[in-house]
């Protein structure tokens, strides 16, 4: 195909096509050029007619562009499946030219001695959407990192860091604060600050909205989104965001060196194991300067008679070690590492060692180490591959009521499930964890000794509503060699934890299996009843909280406060939470949020505070080992508490 110039060749033995399809020995002309461009706000897409497929329909070829920031001109297009794909084809095409001109800053941080970097938070093809109501309608918050949100689907002013989305209102789209400035630290806390957004139309002094991003450092949170607490009436809105990339680069790699095994480490921000162990049985080389060449093995002890017992980098030519092997892979942004360290000496008493770092190159770029830097003691080798290439799916459904499934995936581990004498062995969202005797297809996410698919497809809703996770592309169907299998997952929600999945049967080149799960529940308002015992109105779960309906005191910097979960009638002004005479509200809605694992109690109408009333909100986690626990004051901002 070609998008904007008809094809070199012909199709059919006819000029004056832009897509020819190739089926066996047939070709058949399914776009003619030119194509229909539709380019409405934030979209961009190609719809091109060819030849009839059947005698009433002519085939058509609808190619969407989308931004993608990371993508350059290398990209190419891809097809999306769905059912009516006979006469009609839809293509997504990534690229960075579908882009517009994007504002950004530094998005790291020093604070204490402690680096911090925000970076892989920032997304290059899509916004953060935050619901701010549990309402379909209710308004929207499109929000990005450290850069400008991106204009696909939303036309948000340029330069927004934040938008408001309001389908309700005419003017649809407004900022809610530009990016100007680099995260930074503010009372102990890590913020991002987006400034000078729309005018601000409530009766107050402030000129123009802005919005304020707190992150607070959560090892276990990965791929979570921010969540908006408030603000709204005062023209500044609040947003809290627990997030693995919140905590401090040292913290991450002292707890991603945990997770390391043979030539395999996690990276603690997004759960992605890295895994090198395909790379140990080769030997490989590089060339400096001056034309020397050394040898060199990743995660291994070279075999060669020239080099020293357990050199991992060596010039043969002298039998120079430049560092010992091990298996020791470690973690860094940016991709993994391996440091070899105690080679031969190297003057004042000191010991060659080499970092041979890896990353994830360009699309289709070639995979080999190139020497990067040499020094009297020191070598540095870079190696771009595939291996460390994180390509990953969004876990969740893009339906306003998101449903997450990243609590299901597997990194140590995959999910087995044994049906008549049949072994299945399963992962969600990501490929299957390398485990031994397991010889599926590299990647694959689902399979029984062939691959049952790859995971390529976000999760979906069905026609009932439920989620289904599609893998694709997987081995030859035995009963239609033309077509590839796939499994279909269909997420039910279910009182159970996480549940596990069950294969329901074989049809048309599918596996179709069904997952109970409470994680398909998504966010589920309770009730509460005297004296403190909560209830899932949707699922009759039930929490008896009595042993913590007694008054708590939490201290910090600015003061003491009081919590009394389930009173507050007698208590502070008719509140709950309490701090220096001011009630932060009374017990206004309980949330079982399953696809987080926790449960929320929201407390409103506090004291008055400016326009608007003071506000709180206490989150319970589970935590076998702690016994009754005690509360955390997690956040504090200018009307609204958040304790842990």
């Amino acid at each position: 195909m070609q998008l904007c110039t008809s094809l070199k060749k012909k199709c059919n033995n006819r000029d004056g096509y832009a897509i020819c399809l190739m089926r066996n020995d047939t070709e058949k002309g399914i776009g003619k050029f030119p194509p229909k461009i539709n380019n409405t706000p934030g979209k961009i897409s190609f719809i091109f007619t060819g030849d009839n497929c059947t005698p009433e329909t002519k085939y058509t070829v609808q190619i969407i562009m989308q931004c993608d920031y990371n993508v350059e001109d290398n990209s190419h297009p891809e097809l999306f499946p769905h059912r009516d794909e006979q006469c009609n084809l839809f293509m997504i095409w990534r690229t960075a030219f579908a882009c517009a001109p994007r504002t950004r800053t530094n998005c790291t941080v020093t604070y204490n001695d402690l680096h911090f970097d925000l970076s892989p938070l920032t997304r290059s093809s899509e916004n953060y959407a935050i619901r701010m109501g549990t309402d379909a309608k209710s308004p929207k918050i499109m929000l990005n990192v450290c850069q400008s949100v991106i204009r696909h689907g939303a036309v948000c002013p340029i330069k927004s860091g934040a938008c408001l989305d309001d389908p309700q209102r005419s003017n649809r789209y407004s900022s809610l604060g530009e990016v100007r400035k680099p995260p930074f630290f503010r009372n102990g806390s890590l913020q991002i600050e987006y400034q000078d957004g729309a005018l601000c139309t409530e009766n107050i002094t402030t000129p123009h909205v802005k919005t304020t991003i707190m992150f607070i450092c959560d090892v276990e949170a990965t791929e979570s989104i921010p969540e908006y607490i408030g603000g709204r009436e005062d023209c500044h809105y609040y947003l809290v965001w627990y997030t693995a990339a919140a905590c401090s680069i040292e913290s991450l790699r002292s707890y991603s060196s945990k997770t390391a095994g043979r030539c395999t480490v996690t990276n603690p921000v997004t759960n992605f194991t890295y895994n090198l162990q395909s790379l140990m049985n080769e030997t490989s080389a590089v060339t400096n300067k001056n034309g020397m060449q050394y040898k060199l093995k990743v995660c291994g002890a070279l075999t060669d008679n020239a080099c020293k017992t357990n050199a991992g980098v060596c010039n043969p030519r002298n039998g120079t070690s430049l560092g010992q092997a091990n298996t020791n892979l470690k973690w860094q942004q940016g991709g993994p590492y391996l440091n070899y360290t105690n080679g031969d000496l190297c003057g004042n008493g000191m010991r060659r060692y080499t970092i041979i770092a890896f990353f994830c190159g360009p699309e289709g770029s070639a995979s080999f180490p190139v020497l990067m830097e040499e020094r009297p003691c020191q070598t540095v080798i870079h190696w771009n591959t595939d291996l460390v290439c994180e390509k990953r799916i969004k876990c969740a459904t893009d339906n306003d009521d998101e449903i997450n499934l990243t609590p299901l995936i597997k990194s140590t581990n995959n999910y087995v499930v044994r049906a008549n004498d049949v072994e299945f062995h399963i992962n969600v969202c990501r490929p299957l964890v390398l485990t031994q005797g397991l010889t599926c297809a590299h990647g694959s996410a689902a399979c029984k000794v062939s691959s049952l698919g790859f995971p390529e497809e976000s999760p979906t809703l069905n026609k009932d509503l439920r989620t289904v996770l599609r893998y694709v592309n997987g081995s030859q169907c035995p009963e239609d060699p033309t077509r590839l299998i796939s499994s279909n997952f269909t997420f039910v929600c279910a009182n159970n934890n996480q549940g596990l999945p069950v294969y329901k049967h074989y049809v048309n080149c599918t596996y179709v299996f069904e997952w109970n799960t409470s994680i398909a529940c998504g966010a589920v308002i309770g009730d509460w009843s005297s004296p403190c015992t909560i209830k899932d109105s949707f699922r009759s779960y039930e929490y008896d909280l009595s042993l913590l309906y007694k008054e708590q005191q939490v201290k910090n910097k600015q003061g003491k406060y009081g919590i009394n979960i389930c009173g507050g009638e007698n208590y502070c002004t008719g509140s709950a939470v309490c701090h220096e005479g001011n009630g932060y509200g009374s017990l206004g809605s309980v949330i079982f949020d399953y696809s987080r694992h926790d449960v929320k109690l929201k407390y409103s109408n506090g004291s008055k505070c400016n326009n608007n009333s003071y506000t709180s909100e206490v989150r319970f986690i589970c935590n076998e080992s702690i016994g009754i626990g005690a509360p955390r004051l997690l956040l504090v901002s200018e009307s609204h508490l958040e304790f842990h």
